[in-house]
């Protein structure tokens, strides 16, 4: 049994059912109106949630495929076994949960402790053969969900990197290199950059520069807090919308059951403090993977962030172009339209996109045109300006071609006759 936390006060408890697992909110949590609910797909009541439910919410919080074999491994757990895995890394998830074995807790404010990492150490977590991230995932206590190999660490100020220890705040979030796409890491950081000069939210981002380069990006659900005497950082809560949906991670892909751009709409109606500012964004962040070429653009790659406001559309992570590896499927994982192509976008297919969505189509033209115009006017200035900070690359080569491809079939798309 473990006990759930959601900003470091106690929500609920799991349990192993089987196979799977069992949440229960505790009855303090209930009658306390100033904590939330853990999600919006388990509201708060007395009797429990059945694996169906909360089973998929807390796997959304764990990594997959050959990333969780590697934590699995790491941690003396079967691949299969996600209530102990979560025991065992579930310190640091991504939002406010954390997850706790009965006889232990979060760090209290004065406790949240690091290791210095220096250049060797960071290098040997990037090292793709090395075990020794997932070793430094279970001293952390640290839980990232997707495919991609990745740890959560704290920077300080000066640049310098820390390790968190037993679920210490981190700050930031780094991706470690894959052969099997090569110069990913510069090919994420041109797309983001390129997100942030047509007016897409991102967080702050760099290259983590060692014998391979690694992609860094900074937390959006963790801030300053602004308090000496505390952690560094203090936590926001968040969720995907596969969370929110009831989507088990394995189904992200609508192609295999998962979530449509029509039920991310619905999702950002529905919650959304502000929905005439977020399904705008949504519109933009479709167009944007477009133009890009990135076909993996799924509903883990979308949050709601729990702001003061209100629930609202969080920053945008995950920006990559997959067309420019040619081994990589082309089916998009949510489809424009009746498109699945993402070199088969036809202007039918922007046009049922707006009926999608549920926004009128002289609207979603110019938010698409808004991004493209924006597109077309900084790509040669954002790929300038990454060559001239990290050098050439021939991925920025590669990215270009795609959007130069993308604006004009976008162009044909989005023309009035």
């Amino acid at each position: 049994m473990y006990t759930v936390y959601l900003y470091d006060r106690p929500i609920g408890i799991i349990e192993r059912r089987g196979t799977g697992l069992r949440f229960t909110y505790a009855a303090r949590a209930l009658s306390d109106g100033a904590l939330p609910a853990l999600s919006l797909s388990l509201p708060k009541r007395a009797e429990p949630y059945a694996d169906r439910k909360a089973g998929v919410f807390f796997r959304n919080l764990l990594p997959e495929h050959a990333y969780r074999r590697l934590i699995s491994a790491a941690a003396g757990a079967t691949v299969d076994d996600s209530t102990a895995l979560l025991g065992a890394i579930g310190g640091e998830c991504p939002g406010a949960v954390s997850i706790w074995p009965e006889d232990q807790a979060p760090p209290p404010p004065t406790r949240h402790e690091y290791q210095h990492l220096g250049t060797e150490d960071l290098e040997q977590l990037l090292e793709p053969a090395s075990p020794r991230l997932g070793d430094a995932v279970l001293r952390g206590r640290l839980s990232l969900p997707g495919v991609q190999h990745k740890i959560a660490l704290f920077r300080d100020d000066d640049g310098a990197w820390r390790l968190p220890l037993r679920g210490a705040v981190t700050s930031h979030i780094v991706k470690r290199p894959t052969d099997d796409y090569p110069n990913l890491a510069e090919n994420e950081l041109v797309c983001t950059a390129l997100a942030r000069a047509t007016g897409l939210g991102v967080p702050d981002w760099g290259l983590v520069t060692a014998t391979r380069r690694a992609f860094c990006i900074e937390r959006f659900d963790r801030v300053p807090s602004g308090d000496p005497a505390g952690p560094p950082r203090r936590k926001l809560h968040q969720e995907d919308f596969c969370q929110i949906l009831s989507v088990k991670p394995e189904m992200k892909y609508q192609a295999e059951g998962g979530p449509g751009l029509r039920h991310c709409a619905d999702v950002i109606r529905e919650h959304c403090a502000v929905p005439a500012v977020d399904l705008p964004a949504l519109v933009k962040w479709v167009g944007f993977n477009y133009l890009i070429g990135n076909a993996d653009a799924h509903a883990k790659n979308l949050a709601l962030l729990y702001a003061e406001r209100g629930l609202q559309l969080s920053p945008h992570y995950d920006l990559v172009s997959t067309e420019v590896y040619p081994h990589v499927e082309r089916a998009m994982a949510m489809k424009i339209g009746s498109s699945w192509d993402i070199r088969n976008v036809q202007k039918s297919d922007w046009r049922r996109f707006a009926g999608m969505v549920r926004l009128p189509w002289s609207n979603v033209r110019t938010l698409l045109s808004e991004v493209a115009d924006a597109m077309a006017s900084t790509v040669a200035p954002v790929v300038e300006q990454q060559e001239d900070q990290v050098g050439t690359n021939p991925i920025f080569d590669g990215v270009r071609h795609v959007v130069d491809r993308h604006l004009q079939q976008m162009g044909r798309g989005l023309a009035k006759r």
